[in-house]
């Protein structure tokens, strides 16, 4: 078994704020590694197989290339880590995860009609608006993954900058509240929503306070990320009870393969109940 560990994000970059996640990674080949050990040693570590990087090479992800750009090797088998230095996707590749990112804002329809629904808009619109940003710099040959400077690459105005910001709070308060019902309202609302996604995507998105999960459509997507949160949005909204899934979404990294088992199971369970 051998093992690399692998510091990236933005105490890599050396951007962070009092909210960052220290980010790292650790890539395995062989035999399993003790992961409780290592997680004792370097501390909280998304978990990767040297085929699951090659998976991704192989499908263009953008991880790699910030990995590259801003990974700061730790410990362990630096070839690992090596195996992956200049690897940029194709054009072709961007543009497919730039669609099938912009395709899950534009379907999103509405978000729960409270405080916590809110901060879940905040977070969903980051992480989808953000891989957004990243691709059409990366179009254009910029990788940059920082994100105030990514805004900047891209062009963004002051306003547009401090929309997008906006949303980057919502994200640590969501993060941080643990699903409580108390939380501190940030007053994002759908206005706010349509502008963010209109800096990036360059197309009016319309996002509802409040709204019903369609759980027919929702049997039909794919068993993803976005799947995954469109049950989170069910939960917060009340539709279905599963503090389980809930702790899974807390702990992602170590919970993907389960996840889409139980959007299955539950999309299944009010299938069959209508």
């Amino acid at each position: 078994m051998a093992f690399s560990i692998i510091q990236c994000g933005s105490t890599a970059r050396g951007d962070a704020n009092l909210h960052s996640d220290v980010d790292v990674i650790c890539i395995w080949s062989g035999s399993s590694p003790a992961f409780s050990l290592l997680v004792e040693k370097y501390g909280e570590l998304a978990f990767y197989s040297l085929e699951t990087m090659r998976r991704m090479r192989s499908k263009g992800s953008l991880f790699l290339t910030h990995l590259d750009v801003d990974g700061i090797f730790i410990d362990g088998d630096e070839s690992l880590f090596e195996e992956f230095r200049g690897f940029r996707p194709s054009v072709r590749q961007v543009r497919t995860l730039y669609k099938e990112t912009a395709r899950a804002v534009t379907s999103l329809e509405w978000f729960p009609n409270s405080a916590l629904g809110e901060l879940w808009l905040c977070d969903i619109l980051y992480v989808a608006l953000r891989t957004c940003l990243y691709c059409k710099n990366a179009i254009k040959g910029v990788y940059t993954f920082g994100y105030l400077d990514a805004m900047k690459a891209y062009g963004l105005n002051a306003d547009q900058i401090a929309t997008m910001l906006l949303l980057r709070e919502g994200k640590y308060r969501y993060r941080a509240s643990a699903w409580n019902s108390a939380a501190t309202k940030l007053g994002f609302d759908s206005g706010l929503a349509k502008q963010a996604c209109f800096a990036i995507l360059a197309e009016a998105v319309d996002i509802a306070r409040g709204g019903k999960t369609d759980w027919a459509k929702l049997s039909e997507c794919p068993r993803d990320y976005w799947s995954e949160r469109l049950i989170e949005r069910a939960i917060l909204n009340k539709e279905h009870q599963d503090d389980e899934f809930m702790m899974k979404m807390k702990l992602h990294n170590y919970n993907k393969r389960s996840l889409r088992s139980d959007i299955s199971r539950i999309v299944r369970m009010h299938t069959f109940s209508v």
